[in-house]
């Protein structure tokens, strides 16, 4: 898949939000990840980062007002339903195409 340059600079911004919850031993949520992109984002110089971190943070908060409250079960540490929602029914493949 063909990504631009904006948009591998806004998942590595992600993932880099994401170790920064992580070496805080935060929980790894939608609202922790958008907090943590805002964050970054007030504090940012470089103009190009900062508006891929806004970006970010909009693409977080819009998944979170697209994602009922009510998403399943928990097994251990892990909310089942918060798993599954990351994924959208037009990205899995049909059946019936060879590939």
């Amino acid at each position: 898949m063909h990504r631009t340059k904006f948009e591998r600079l806004k998942d590595d911004l992600i993932g880099e939000a994401v170790l920064l919850i992580l070496k805080e031993h935060g929980p790894i949520t939608f609202t922790s990840l958008a907090n943590r992109l805002h964050m970054m984002a007030n504090i940012e110089s470089n103009h190009e980062r900062k508006n891929a971190l806004i970006a970010a943070e909009d693409e977080v908060r819009q998944r979170i007002a697209g994602v009922p409250h009510d998403r399943g079960s928990v097994i251990g540490d892990y909310n089942v339903g918060r798993i599954r929602s990351l994924f959208k029914k037009e990205t899995l493949i049909p059946p019936d195409k060879k590939h």
